[in-house]
């Protein structure tokens, strides 16, 4: 791609957006959206509706089946028929109540709360940038900035994904404001792809005392698959195959006639996908009269070092140097959104929030550092289309 002109806007966050910012964050903390609870994720969508409504744009929620479904909001008037998207999801991992053990909190340059991270910070980014360009009639944004967030993204996007992939076709780039990566707060460059695999073992009960030797036990042929399973690992290329649960049986005297297990697996690359897709599924029995019945494959691809993902990454660090902001890039092992429009645009992930603590209990923000990639937010949208 051509390099393109970069412009600079200066941005003093402290005045009024330090405060915006805050307020929002602690009003989305505070509301709740726990996985697959509609009505929460319908209260939290209907809040940034009427921030956004604010702004100039106009805001469509989309219905879910198992979710609260996604908001989708574009300026009511456009510079241009050039379009850029900005990408989160509003759902946590936590369930509901974790508010009362995990309050909203602000102690020096720490926030904390449930979902803080991941990644009510970065919806609270996001629209805070959109409002400083909305606040200053000199920034023109030619690519058009669009909005687009789901409500199912922890569960695997499996409402939302066609949708976003559909929405990414026509757009010149797309800015994922999911977490930094580490604590040092590294862009996100490459995604592991994630693939989810489900296996049933079928075998032949008996009674385990007196004619065992008529049984064939689905748990025995489990235990030779996992190891099979395990021997697919390799650290060194970046593949993971993990068996995170397993179950079967039904007594502790009956040869076990059925055992399940979940594998995840996680990929750099789409040649290890296919690969390890292929590997898997056609997996068989050591044991006679023992049938596998394996389903699943790749839910999310990987996002890789393409020449349109890398010509974003060079842009952002271009400007980051313009603002102070010694930018680092990292291969996270989660999944995200930004693994589909990849496949389609120029996708730069992991411009939300600073901290550490994903998913667990230590989940916490770095208020200052975060507010610094606004203004790199802010910037990036009122760049030139990319060109190749």
């Amino acid at each position: 791609m051509k390099k393109a002109a970069i412009k600079i806007y200066d941005i003093d966050i402290e005045s009024g957006y330090r405060s915006y910012f805050l307020k929002l964050l602690k009003k989305l903390v505070e509301t709740e959206t726990p996985p697959a609870n509609a009505s929460s994720h319908q209260k939290i969508f209907s809040i940034l509706q009427k921030e956004l409504e604010r702004f100039d744009y106009d805001v469509q929620l989309l219905k879910g089946n198992n979710s609260g479904g996604q908001l989708y909001a574009r300026p009511k008037t456009t510079q241009s028929n050039c379009y850029q998207m900005l990408l989160g999801h509003v759902d946590t991992v936590w369930p509901k109540g974790t508010l009362k053990k995990m309050p909203f909190n602000i102690e020096d340059n720490i926030l904390t709360g449930p979902g803080i991270y991941d990644m009510k910070a970065g919806i609270a980014m996001m629209l805070t940038a959109l409002k400083i360009i909305r606040d200053d009639n000199k920034i023109n944004p030619e690519v058009s900035p669009i909005l687009f967030l789901n409500s199912d993204e922890e569960s695997g996007s499996t409402e939302s994904a066609s949708r976003v992939r559909l929405l990414a076709r026509p757009m010149n780039r797309v800015f994922v404001l999911e977490p930094s990566l580490d604590p040092d707060g590294k862009i996100k460059t490459r995604r592991k792809g994630v693939g989810h695999f489900d296996i049933i073992i079928k075998g032949v009960s008996s009674h385990a005392g007196i004619e065992p030797e008529k049984g064939r036990s689905a748990i025995l042929e489990l235990s030779y698959l996992i190891q099979k399973l395990h021997k697919l690992n390799d650290p060194e290329n970046g593949v993971s195959v993990n068996v995170g649960t397993i179950d079967g049986g039904i007594s502790t005297n009956v040869v076990a006639a059925e055992s399940r297990a979940s594998v995840d697996v996680r990929v750099q690359t789409k040649a290890d996908a296919k690969r390890l897709t292929k590997a898997i599924t056609s997996m068989v029995s050591d044991t006679d009269d023992v049938t596998l019945e394996i389903k699943g494959g790749f839910r999310r691809p990987p996002l890789v070092q393409n020449k349109r993902n890398r010509a974003l990454w060079n842009l952002a660090q271009e400007i980051g140097n313009e603002l102070g902001l010694e930018l680092k890039e990292g291969t996270s092992g989660g999944g995200s959104d930004g693994s589909f429009t990849s496949l389609y645009t120029a996708t730069l992930d992991g411009l939300g929030a600073v901290g550490d603590g994903a998913h667990s209990p230590t989940e916490r923000v770095f208020l200052n550092e975060s507010l610094d990639r606004i203004p790199l937010i802010v910037n990036l949208l009122i760049q030139p289309p990319l060109t190749d």
